[in-house]
């Protein structure tokens, strides 16, 4: 599987000089497995410029398939200016669980409703179909994918991606400290690839802010080394952290577990050479 990040930070898009190499989108990570399918994680700011290089880059018409994580503002807010569900003949299939008693397409119109935006979702001329998810596997051709829900307020997906022997794991917006990650979690990521985990604040910072939701750098690194992860992605970066931050951040995770990384908009990843 090939993965690309086209946005990595969390809660707010960042569009400051001092991040402009990490980058400044929010959560967006395209797929390729190996059927050649469309798989995006997430619906972040990163998809507008996904969006756009799709239409520069392939023929139509365009399939894909949307995992969305949950559904608050950072995860969903690039879908409404994704150009290619507004073209016909296009397809998208959006996955994600349902909240608040809603289904998933009604969650993902109302952020296009009067007063939030002028225009709504009945105005893109895609065809969209929406899959309310429970913790389950199911399969998008022979590429299996399982969920699983962790902590986070109202809730979040990881999803567990296998093929052909490669295992991608995305675990975004999940609030563990080194010293209290779920086991459940460290099994769903067991001997993955590639992890991609979030690691929004420091241990300081995740002390002051305990119920909102996020992890630590590491945590994840904590994980990556207990999970037997060949490669983990530091992931959700902090809207205040700039790329100086975020480096060293990056070098305090790898004194714990050798290969952690910062996640970078354009970077594209193998999980065969993870």
């Amino acid at each position: 599987m090939k993965v690309k990040f086209w946005g990595v930070r969390g809660s707010v898009p960042t569009p400051w000089k001092e991040a402009v190499e990490v980058g400044g989108n929010t959560s967006c990570v395209q797929v390729t497995p190996d059927n050649g399918q469309l798989i995006i994680l997430d619906a972040g700011t990163g998809l507008r410029f996904l969006g756009e290089h799709l239409n520069a880059t392939e023929p139509n018409p365009i399939e894909g398939h949307l995992l969305l994580s949950h559904a608050h503002w950072d995860h969903i807010q690039g879908f409404p200016f994704f150009m290619p569900a507004y073209k016909p003949g296009n397809t998208f299939t959006l996955y994600g669980a349902t909240r608040a008693r809603k289904p998933l397409e009604a969650i993902m119109a109302g952020q296009m409703e009067a007063p939030y935006f002028p225009i709504q979702m009945t105005q893109m001329a895609a065809r969209l179909n929406f899959v309310d998810l429970e913790e389950e596997t199911f399969w998008i051709q022979d590429l299996k994918v399982t969920t699983c829900s962790f902590k986070h307020p109202g809730g979040v997906f990881g999803f567990r991606l296998e093929q052909n022997g490669q295992v991608l794991v995305f675990a975004t917006d999940m609030e563990y400290s080194a010293d209290d990650l779920d086991p459940r979690l460290i099994a769903f990521a067991q001997d993955a690839d590639l992890l991609i985990y979030d690691a929004q604040y420091t241990p300081e910072e995740f002390e002051q802010k305990r119920g909102w939701g996020h992890s630590t750098h590491l945590a994840a690194a904590r994980l990556g080394q207990l999970a037997n992860v060949k490669r983990v992605m530091l992931y959700h970066h902090d809207p205040s952290h700039n790329d100086q931050m975020l480096e060293a951040m990056e070098q305090e995770a790898q004194a714990i577990y050798g290969p952690c990384q910062l996640a970078k908009e354009g970077l594209v990843i193998d999980t065969r050479t993870a």
